[in-house]
C-alpha cells in the first residue's frame, strides 16, 4: 500500500554504511609506514569489519590482505563483512572487532548515544548520496519529481536525509509518493518500472544497478545539493586508539599502500576482491566501476590536497547539524573531536583528536 510522503515518521535509525574513498598522498604518520617487509617480525594480529557485503569500495582492504600489503607492515588482518555501519560501529566499540569500516553519519548518531568510537581515517569523503532515474524518464530536475513514486526504506541514508536534499532541491516532499519497503524491494521495484525513482549511492549503486535493469541512469547528488555529510572512513574504539596507536598507524600505512595499488593495478586488485570474496555475486565489471567511483570521491574540498585519511573539522561540523536535524542526535552532543581524530595521519591541516 502506497504511503504519502507526509504520512511517514523519520526514524531515528543509523545510516547504513556506505563505503570508501581514498587521496594518492601517502604522507600517513608511519611507525610501519615506509613499507619496509615486516615478515620477519611478530605480526599484529586484527580483527577488521567492513559496512556491509563486499563491493568496489572496499576493493583496496580485498587487495591489500590478498597481497600481503598489510603483512608487509606488520599486521595480520582477518576481514569480515558487516551487516551494517551501525552494527559495525557497535562491534568495534564494545571490542569484538578492532577496527571497522563505517559511515561518518552513522558514527555520529552513535557517539550521540556515548559508543565510545572515533573515525582516524576518511576513505570515501564526498558524499555518494543519490537519487536515480532512468535516462529516458523525461525526469530532468529533481523538482521533477514531484507525483512520481519510490521505493523507501527506514533508517537508510539516502532515505534519512530526503528532507534535507528535497529542501535544498526546491521540491515539495508532500507531492512524492513512497511504498515502505526492504532494499532489495526498493531496488526490484524501480529495475522493473513500477517505480520513477530510488534511492542509493553513487559508487556501489549506480554499476550495480545497471547492470540489472540494463539501462542508462542519471543522478541527482546529495552533495550537489549542498548536503556535506562524510560518508566512509577507517573507524576504532577510544580503547583501541589509546592501547594500540602503533598497530593503528601500521594499518592506515598499509591501507593507503593498498589505495596506490589499487589505483595502479585496478585489473590485478579486482582479481583478489573474487579471491577473497568467493561468494560474492557482483561482476568483475561492476566491481571496477564501483572502486573508480569511490576514488573520485576520495576528498571534500574542505579535504582536498591533503595526505591520506585527513578529514575536515568543517565537514563534520556540517555532518554533525545534520545529524541533529535529521538523524535523531541531541544538539550539542556530539563535536567534531569527539568524533574523529587526525592524531594518527600527519599533515593534516585540522587538530582533531589528541596529540595535536
Amino acid at each position: 500500500m502506497r504511503k504519502p510522503f507526509t504520512s511517514l515518521r523519520w526514524p531515528r535509525r543509523t545510516l547504513p554504511g556506505a563505503l570508501l574513498a581514498v587521496t594518492a598522498l601517502l604522507a600517513v604518520s608511519a611507525c610501519g609506514g615506509s613499507g619496509d617487509s615486516q615478515d620477519g617480525a611478530e605480526q599484529a594480529s586484527v580483527k577488521v569489519r567492513t559496512d556491509v557485503f563486499y563491493t568496489g569500495a572496499v576493493l583496496p582492504l580485498l587487495a591489500g590482505v590478498d597481497k600481503g600489503i598489510y603483512r608487509k607492515h606488520g599486521i595480520d588482518v582477518t576481514l569480515n563483512p558487516g551487516k551494517g555501519s551501525a552494527t559495525t560501529i557497535q562491534t568495534v566499540g564494545n571490542g569484538s572487532d578492532d577496527i571497522g569500516y563505517a559511515d561518518g553519519g552513522a558514527l555520529v548518531q552513535a557517539v550521540g548515544k556515548e559508543v565510545p568510537v572515533k573515525m582516524v581515517a576518511g576513505m570515501v569523503q564526498r558524499s555518494p548520496l543519490t537519487l536515480f532515474v532512468r535516462a529516458d524518464s523525461g525526469i530532468k530536475s529533481a523538482k521533477d519529481l514531484a507525483g512520481k513514486t519510490s521505493g523507501f526504506t527506514a533508517g537508510s541514508a539516502s532515505e534519512i536525509l530526503f528532507p534535507a536534499f528535497a529542501k535544498a532541491s526546491g521540491l515539495d516532499p508532500a507531492l512524492v509518493t513512497f511504498n515502505k519497503v526492504d532494499i532489495p524491494t526498493r531496488d526490484s521495484l524501480f529495475v522493473q518500472g513500477e517505480s520513477q525513482f530510488t534511492f542509493g549511492l553513487l559508487n556501489v549503486t549506480k554499476a550495480n544497478m545497471e547492470e540489472k535493469c540494463k539501462c542508462e541512469l542519471v543522478e541527482f547528488s546529495y552533495a550537489d545539493a549542498g548536503l556535506d555529510v562524510l560518508s566512509s572512513g577507517i573507524v576504532a574504539s577510544d580503547t583501541f586508539v589509546k592501547e594500540q596507536p602503533e598497530t593503528l598507524k601500521k594499518f592506515l600505512a598499509a591501507t593507503a599502500e593498498a589505495v596506490e595499488y589499487t589505483n595502479k593495478n585496478i585489473d590485478d586488485a579486482v582479481g583478489s576482491f573474487f579471491k577473497v570474496a568467493k561468494t560474492s555475486a557482483l561482476s568483475k565489471e561492476v566491481v571496477k566501476a564501483q572502486w573508480l567511483a569511490s576514488a573520485d570521491l576520495m576528498t571534500t574540498k574542505a579535504s582536498e590536497g591533503q595526505p591520506f585519511g585527513c578529514t575536515a573539522e568543517a565537514d563534520w561540523t556540517s555532518t554533525i547539524k545534520l545529524m541533529e536535524q535529521y538523524g535523531g542526535v541531541a544538539a550539542g552532543k556530539v563535536t567534531p573531536a569527539g568524533a574523529a581524530s587526525n592524531a594518527l595521519l600527519s599533515g593534516c591541516t585540522d587538530s582533531l583528536g589528541e596529540g595535536k
